[in-house]
Order: structure tokens, then C-alpha cells, then sequence
């Protein structure tokens, strides 16, 4: 197989990276921090299945800074010539999909949980040896950078056989030696739990033909008692059927005396009601001639009800029309108000604005600046460079005088301190000194400077006093401007309130106009209160005698159903009385013939058969419950012996467990995984002693020891020498360690492998060593034209792997 392309979106230092690679060797360089070892993170989180745990403690540390999620994309070739394309996203609700190219595009395979993915890949790559995908990886394929060394290095020898046996997939074998040894322990403890199961189900069962004997005695005594229950039962029959037969005499004639009291009662009763129907028929009658007498005076009372009805709507509009003239006479007050002291404060206001504004003409003319000042101020800065040029020309006089002096004082004895000699310069002269007329001259000048330089610095000061107060006075002027802006919108203010006074005023005049009109308005309800008072007294006349038509219409109304009613009742009566007089001529005939004292006794009789009757049956129900009882202790018995029988047959049967599980721990489990870490440690010992020695250019034989030990053997003084572990150099420890992942990655058939910083702790020679064992590995030569691997994948910083490399990718 081989991977074409990776592309990282958000993943630690990469924000968006794209990198392809070639077939043969892959180098990945660079600085520190530039995202090496994270492309092979990416490689195997995305298509190996790697948790992002297993790289970083949180999986927010594996996204690019501020991202909440990222995406790694692998595009890779099958043996079979296929392209794919997986992807897998990083943060919340991550997905991996699996995409197959098909004719220029990716379609995504339909895969319904990320298991069912990493079973798909795993039959792609070639790898399904039972073993995770993430563990291949993890243990072989690209082992991180921190655990490259790994279980090579790990000092305790069991650890270490359970890490190998492990990536070699032989740790089952061991593992179940030490499984079955607590199976082996639960089998025994197993046969000794059934063994005192049957023990104690043996000691239940001694009872069984106890049990036997005494339901047999309680079978034949049920037979007995259900004769007699039987001979009982029928002179029950005949008794009930002459005792059924006095029931029913005795319940006609008690049936017939409760309906001839119920009538009489009702008869009673009606009469009654017949009496209060008369008197409520009286009632109506009445009221008719009271309706007749009260009709005038009931509809003078609605007439005046009607009347106050209208003068209480006219009473609502005068009170609507008074509150109108209140609010009316409130808002012109208001308005006069107002008006009075807008007026004010305008006149207020302009006053103020007037006086700002003078003063603000006052302080602008007295801000404007002196064309002296102006004139001082702009010779600033030619005063400046004058005095600068004269302190120049002081100071180069300064030097020349200190120039003249050191002369004067070297040549104070007429002896040249360069040659040596008397010098012919002052040869002759009298006082023999060339120094004392210059210096003097020098010293004139300059102090004749001095007096300018005084000079220049007063004027340069009232220059800058000048320049300083022509800024003031700018600045004043930009005040007073501000100012003057300020006032101008005061002013506009000002007249636009000015403008409203006449809309105020109009406002005025309106809201009196108002006024007075309402209250014209409210002349017209002038007699209203003596209106409504002559209503009122009117409708409390005629009240009494409308509260009379009311009380009676309702009784006379109701004078023909009354009557109706009353007739109704007169015939039903009749009727209850005829019926009774029917019913007490049958009670006569009833009670001839009935004797009570001969009902009873039959009742008493019956009675007793029928508490005989039950004790027989109770226990008869009892002898059942314990013949039930006790076939139920021996049916439970007899199934007690049926388990002792199974539990006895499965005691046997885990006695040939337990020969048959020592027979496979001693003989099988224990010797199985010694032979194949045997063979494999020999079979990856000849491959890597090849790469090592080539690695190494030495004599030193590399063999993969007992317990998975890296030894080194050479001859010594003509005797054969062993080191291992903490003997070698870390250089030794680093090539060994090499060269058996390389046979590692072989023998397991693994034809991708990624390799971080492989060259650590090697010399120089040993880099390049490495570097060309990559290519001699399989034939043990250093050109080869065919490989055991598809792709290699390297983090270095060595420049021995680019004569070997077949594409460096710099990040």
C-alpha cells in the first residue's frame, strides 16, 4: 500500500496543511515546534484509529488554539490498485468515514458505527491479525517519539516478556495458562460445593416413607366421612323443599301487610296535600282581584320611571359639559401662565446673550497680536542658529588656546619632544617663546564672542517670550471663537422660541373661546335638578301599589294550572282507596291455614342438618389440605432424589473437567508460548543481526535472548563476550533497538512504518550506517532496487538520510 496524501484542518500548530508523499522514504524536517511528530499523530489517528487521548491528556490540545474542531484526511493506495480516502474529524460528535475514489470522485462507504470502519481499513491495509488496528500502531507500526525505546528498555524481565509476547501476539498462550489456573480452582471448589449439596438433600430425604404410610391413613378416612356427607345431603334436599314452600306463604303475607300500610299512608298523605292545593286555588282567586284594582297605579309608576330615565341621561351630558369648562378653564390658565414666562425668560436670555457678546468683542480685540511681537517672535529661529554658530566658533577658539598652552609648556626648555633636538623654530628669539602673543590675540576674541553670545541669548529669550504669547493669544482666539459659535446657536434657540409665543398665544385665545361657549352650553339644563326631583317624588306614589301588581301576578297567572291540578289529585285518591279495600279482602284469605309455630321448628331442623353438613366438609377440607400438604413434601421429596441423582452426575462430570483442565495447563498452555517467542525471538534475531551489523560496521553479533533481552556477543582476547542492557553504550542500545523494530515491522509484515528521530544517540558513522540499512535491509547490501516495505516514514534533522531519501518535505 501506499500513502499518498495527508491533510490536517485545525490540528495543533497545522491551521490548514496539505503534504503529499512518494513511495520508498519519506523525511519530515524542520524546526522544533513546526508539527513534525503531529502529521504522524494525524496518520495515526485518522487511519489507524488511535484515540487523540493517547497523544495529548485532553483531546481540546490536539485542536489548533482557539478551534473547537479539526479534520485530519489521509488519501491512500491498496494493494489491489484501489485509492481511498479516510477521514476523521476532532471535537465533539467525531466521525470516521471511509471513502472509495470511483471514477474521478470519493463516494463514502455506508458504515453504521466507527467499529464497522476500523474492520473495514484493517481488511484494506492488510492487517487483520486479530489485533486492534490502534495497537499495531501503537506497539509497531509508529511507536510514539518518547516510547521509541519502549519495552526494550524496561529492567524487570516479566514486564518485559508480557510487553513482547504482547507485540507478538503469543501473550494469549500465557495468558490463559494463568486464566485456567483460577478456572482450574473454580472447578474444584465447584465439586466440593455439590458434594455437600448432596450430603444435606440426602439427610432431607430419609423421611420419604414416613410420609408415604401417612397418606395412605388419610385417603381411606376421606372415603368414610364422604359416605355420611352424602345420606345428609339428600335428607337436606327434602327438607329444603317444604321449607321453601312456608317461606314463600310467609313472604306473600308479610309482602301483602307492607302494601296495605304503604297505601294507607298514602291516602293520608293525599289528603293533606288535596287540603293545601284548595287553599293555594283561594290564593289566585284573590290575587285576580287585586291585579284588577292596582293596574292604573302601576303603569302611572312606569310612566314616571320612564321619565327619570331621560332626565338622568340629560343629568350625565350637564356633568360632562361642567367637566369640560373646568378642564377648559385649568388648560387657559396654563397657557396664560406659560405664556407670561416664556416672555420672561426670552427678554432674560437675550439680555445675557447681548452682554457675551460684548465681552467676547471685547476679549477678541484685545487677544489680536502686536505686530512688534509678531516681529520679535518670527526671529526665533535665525537667532537660534546665530547663537549656535557663535558657541562653535567659542569653543574651536577654546581648543586652539588649550592647543597654544600644551605648546607652550612642551617647549618650555626650546627642545622638540618629536625629534629630540632644540628647535630651530624659537632659535634666536628673545624671550624664545612663539605662544604668549597668540594666546592673548585668541583670548580678545573670545571675549569679545562672549559679549555676543550674552547678547544673542537675551534676544533669543524675548524671542521665545514672544513666540510663547503669540500661541497663547492664538489659542485665546480659539476660545473665543468656540465661544462665539455657542452664543449663535443660543441666538437661533433663542428665536425659535420666540416663534412658538405667537403659537402659544393662539393656543390662549382658543382654550377661552371654549370656555365661554360651554358654559352657554350649560344654560339649558337650568331646571333639571326640579325635573328629576318631581320624577322621583311621582314613581315613590305609585310604588307601592306597583310592588302589589308584581306580588300578585304571578299567583293569578297560575290559577287554571292550580285548579287542573287539584281535580287531578281528587281522582287518585278515589283510586288508593278502592285498592285498598281489594288488598285487604286477600290478606283474609292468605293467613287462613298458615301455622307458624310448624314453620319454625322446620326452620330449626333445617339448621341443624346443615351445621352437620359443614363440620363434615370442613373436615373433609381439612384431611384434602393435609393429603395436598403431604403429596406436595413428597412430590418435593422425590425431586430432592432426582437432584441428588443429577447433582451426582455433574460431580462426575466436573471431575473429567478438572483432568481434562490439568492436562491442558501442564501439557499445552505452559509449553506453547516458551516455543513460539523461541522462534520468533530467532527468526527476528537473524534479520536484525543483519541491519545491526551493517548499522554498526562491527564484528558484534546481536542476538534477541531469554525474556526478550538485547545481548551483544563478540570475541574478546579469543573468548566469547556477552553484554546486555546496562553494559551498552547508549549508542549500542539505540542501533540494537533499530535494528530489531526493522525485523520486528518485517516478520509481522507491516509495509508502511514511521520512525521519529530513529538517529538519537548515534554517532556520526552509525547515522549514515542507519540511513543505508533502511535500503539494505531485507538482502544485507546497500543498493537494492526492491524493498520489503511499500513506505518509510522519518523525523530527522540528519543530512545522512538525503542520499538515501526519496523525498524530504520541510515544515
Amino acid at each position: 500500500m501506499q500513502i499518498l496524501s495527508i491533510h490536517l484542518k485545525n490540528i495543533k500548530s497545522h491551521r490548514d496543511t496539505e503534504l503529499s508523499f512518494s513511495t520508498g522514504i519519506n523525511v519530515l524536517s524542520g524546526p522544533n515546534g513546526a508539527g513534525k511528530s503531529t502529521v504522524f499523530e494525524a496518520i495515526g489517528y485518522a487511519l489507524f484509529g488511535v484515540d487523540a487521548k493517547d497523544f495529548v491528556s485532553n483531546v481540546d490540545r490536539f485542536l489548533s488554539i482557539g478551534s473547537k474542531k479539526g479534520e485530519i484526511s489521509v488519501v491512500f493506495r491498496a494493494d489491489d490498485d484501489e485509492t481511498y480516502r479516510v477521514s476523521r474529524t476532532v471535537g465533539a460528535a467525531a466521525k470516521w468515514l471511509l471513502a472509495k475514489e470511483i471514477g474521478g470522485s470519493f463516494e463514502v462507504e455506508d458504515h453504521a458505527r466507527m467499529e464497522e470502519t476500523e474492520a473495514r481499513v484493517t481488511e484494506i491495509l492488510g492487517l487483520a491479525n486479530g489485533r486492534p488496528l490502534a495497537e499495531q500502531f501503537k506497539l509497531v507500526i509508529g511507536p510514539f517519539q518518547n516510547d521509541f525505546l519502549g519495552p526494550f528498555v524496561i529492567k524487570q524481565a516479566t514486564k518485559r516478556q508480557e510487553a513482547f509476547d504482547e507485540i507478538l501476539g503469543i501473550d494469549a498462550w500465557r495468558k490463559t495458562y494463568k486464566g485456567t489456573a483460577s478456572l482450574l480452582s473454580v472447578v474444584q471448589k465447584r465439586i466440593e460445593i455439590l458434594q455437600v449439596e448432596v450430603a444435606a438433600k440426602q439427610e432431607q430425604l430419609a423421611i420419604l416413607p414416613e410420609r408415604e404410610t401417612e397418606l395412605a391413613a388419610i385417603i381411606e378416612d376421606v372415603a368414610n366421612k364422604g359416605m355420611i356427607l352424602k345420606g345428609k345431603d339428600v335428607a337436606l334436599v327434602a327438607l329444603n323443599g317444604h321449607l321453601e314452600e312456608l317461606d314463600g306463604r310467609e313472604k306473600a303475607i308479610n309482602g301483602l301487610s307492607t302494601e296495605i300500610q304503604v297505601l294507607e299512608g298514602r291516602i293520608k298523605e293525599g289528603a293533606g296535600k288535596i287540603a293545601e292545593q284548595r287553599l293555594r286555588v283561594d290564593e289566585s282567586n284573590n290575587a285576580l282581584k287585586v291585579i284588577e284594582s292596582s293596574k292604573a297605579g302601576k303603569e302611572a309608576y312606569e310612566r314616571a320611571e320612564e321619565q327619570l330615565k331621560l332626565l338622568r341621561k340629560q343629568e350625565q351630558e350637564r356633568r360632562a359639559l361642567e367637566l369640560e369648562v373646568v378642564n377648559l378653564e385649568k388648560e387657559a390658565a396654563q397657557l396664560t401662565q406659560t405664556l407670561g414666562h416664556e416672555r420672561s425668560e426670552i427678554e432674560t436670555i437675550a439680555k445675557q446673550i447681548a452682554v457675551e457678546e460684548s465681552g467676547l468683542t471685547t476679549a477678541r480685540t484685545e487677544a489680536q497680536p502686536d505686530p512688534r511681537l509678531v516681529e520679535t517672535a518670527a526671529r526665533l529661529d535665525g537667532l537660534r542658529l546665530e547663537l549656535e554658530r557663535q558657541r562653535a566658533a567659542r569653543s574651536l577658539m577654546e581648543g586652539r588656546r588649550e592647543s597654544l598652552l600644551e605648546g607652550k609648556d612642551k617647549l618650555a626648555e626650546g627642545v622638540c619632544p618629536f625629534f629630540q633636538e632644540v628647535c630651530r623654530n624659537i632659535a634666536g628669539s628673545a624671550p624664545r617663546d612663539v605662544f604668549t602673543a597668540r594666546t592673548a590675540d585668541l583670548e580678545l576674541q573670545m571675549k569679545a564672542l562672549d559679549t555676543q553670545v550674552s547678547e544673542l541669548a537675551g534676544q533669543l529669550k524675548d524671542a521665545d517670550i514672544a513666540g510663547q504669547e503669540l500661541k497663547a493669544r492664538a489659542i485665546r482666539l480659539q476660545e473665543i471663537d468656540k465661544q462665539s459659535a455657542l452664543l449663535a446657536v443660543r441666538r437661533n434657540k433663542l428665536l425659535e422660541r420666540t416663534a412658538g409665543l405667537e403659537q402659544l398665544a393662539a393656543r390662549q385665545t382658543t382654550a377661552t373661546a371654549k370656555t365661554e361657549a360651554r358654559k352657554a352650553n350649560l344654560k339649558a339644563f337650568a331646571e333639571l335638578d326640579q325635573q328629576i326631583e318631581r320624577a322621583e317624588q311621582e314613581r315613590v306614589q305609585h310604588q307601592a301599589v306597583r310592588d302589589a301588581f308584581n306580588a300578585a301576578q304571578k299567583d293569578a297567572l297560575d290559577l287554571a294550572n292550580r285548579t287542573q291540578l287539584l281535580e287531578k289529585m281528587l281522582k287518585l285518591l278515589e283510586g288508593l282507596q278502592q285498592e285498598v279495600s281489594e288488598k285487604q279482602t286477600g290478606f283474609s284469605r292468605l293467613k287462613e291455614g298458615y301455622q307458624p309455630e310448624l314453620h319454625l321448628q322446620v326452620r330449626q331442623n333445617k339448621e341443624q342438618l346443615v351445621a352437620d353438613t359443614a363440620t363434615l366438609r370442613q373436615q373433609i377440607n381439612d384431611l384434602g389440605k393435609n393429603r395436598i400438604r403431604l403429596e406436595g413434601e413428597i412430590a418435593r421429596l422425590q425431586k430432592i432424589k432426582v437432584e441428588i441423582d443429577g447433582k451426582l452426575a455433574e460431580i462426575r462430570n466436573f471431575e473429567e473437567k478438572e483432568k481434562l483442565v490439568r492436562f491442558l495447563r501442564n501439557q499445552v498452555f505452559k509449553n506453547v508460548s516458551t516455543q513460539l517467542s523461541e522462534r520468533f525471538r530467532e527468526e527476528i534475531s537473524l534479520r536484525a543481526d543483519r541491519i545491526y551489523r551493517t548499522i554498526a560496521e562491527t564484528d558484534e553479533e546481536l542476538y534477541w535472548g531469554e525474556n526478550y533481552q538485547i545481548v551483544l556477543k563478540d570475541m574478546q582476547d579469543g573468548v566469547m563476550r556477552e553484554r546486555s542492557d546496562d553494559q551498552l553504550s547508549g549508542g549500542q542500545m539505540m542501533s540494537a533497538v533499530v535494528a530489531l523494530r526493522l525485523a520486528l515491522l518485517q516478520t509481522i509484515g507491516a509495509r508502511v512504518a514511521f520512525f521519529d528521530e530513529p538517529t538519537s544517540n548515534l554517532d556520526a558513522a552509525r547515522r549514515e550506517n542507519l540511513a543505508h540499512a533502511f535500503r539494505a535491509i531485507d538482502v544485507g547490501r546497500e543498493e537494492v532496487t526492491e524493498h520489503w516495505y511499500d513506505q518509510l516514514f522519518l523525523i530527522s534533522h540528519d543530512v545522512a538520510f538525503t542520499e538515501i531519501t526519496d523525498k524530504v518535505i520541510e515544515l
